[in-house]
């Protein structure tokens, strides 16, 4: 079973740019985006069209935040530990 040392040097070599674009964007901005314009739109009654022009780009930028203080967390805590 690998470490959290061994699982995150392998992830650290492909940078952080890619982190930040794959973990936050895509694994966590998207499927928010995703989730909430469903719950607006079914449980809200909210039409598809402005609610996907006004809270995608939102949740996508909070996506790369996310990504980014992600980034930060696991690397303090990778230092801290070697």
């Amino acid at each position: 079973m690998k470490t959290f040392e061994d699982q995150w040097e392998l992830l650290r070599k492909k940078g952080r740019a890619k982190y930040v674009l794959i973990h936050g964007l895509l694994l966590w901005g998207l499927p928010m985006s995703i989730v909430a314009n469903a719950y607006l739109h079914y449980r809200g009654g909210i039409p598809w069209k402005p609610m996907i022009y006004y809270s995608t780009p939102i949740f996508l930028l909070f996506g790369l935040i996310f990504g980014f203080f992600m980034w930060k967390f696991l690397e303090n805590r990778y230092n801290k530990q070697k």
